[in-house]
């Protein structure tokens, strides 16, 4: 089901950015349209490597603190997705890549995507890792049997071992 929206999503942002291409280059010519294309690339990409900086940061110190940097790394997807965007030629996709470069807009869609649940966000009890009841992950270690022994061996009843490559 999700492919097929995808598919369709694909589909519609292609006849978009084309239509939108050709009407704007009706409008100020071939050269200029391909100009602002290489200018708005260029601007995303410097912006792209600003903000990317800025999250990665963010997510070191949530993590620091042992809170769960889950904004911060649906923020990052984001990121690369309008990395993405940038660089593909189009205003359509251009539009949605600074968007999501504009940190108000992409804390928005972030907490979006987290509250619609596409990206589903756990809390870390604790900071760091424990050696305790739960793992960090909230896991319950395997149940230990108090009959197991733990030892190593060594066999004695045959020095002589015939090997197999003789």
């Amino acid at each position: 089901m999700w492919f097929r929206n995808f598919f369709l999503l694909f589909i519609a942002l292609a006849v978009a950015e084309i239509y939108i291409l050709l009407t704007v280059g009706g409008l100020i010519g071939a050269f200029q349209t391909v100009g602002l294309i290489l200018l708005t690339g260029i601007i995303g990409v410097s912006m792209l490597k600003q903000q990317g900086f800025s999250v990665f940061a963010r997510l070191q110190e949530k993590m620091r603190q042992g809170q769960a940097p889950a904004q911060e790394m649906v923020e990052g997807v984001l990121l690369i997705i309008a990395g993405a965007f940038l660089v593909t030629p189009g205003f359509v996709t251009d539009t949605i890549g600074f968007l999501w470069l504009i940190p108000k807009t992409r804390e928005y869609f972030a907490n979006l995507l987290i509250s619609k649940g596409i990206f589903k966000a756990q809390s870390m009890h604790g900071a760091g890792f424990s050696h305790g009841a739960n793992d960090p992950f909230g896991q319950q270690p395997p149940h230990q049997d108090d009959n197991t022994v733990d030892g190593e061996y060594e066999r004695t009843d045959d020095k002589d071992h015939k090997r197999l490559d003789q």
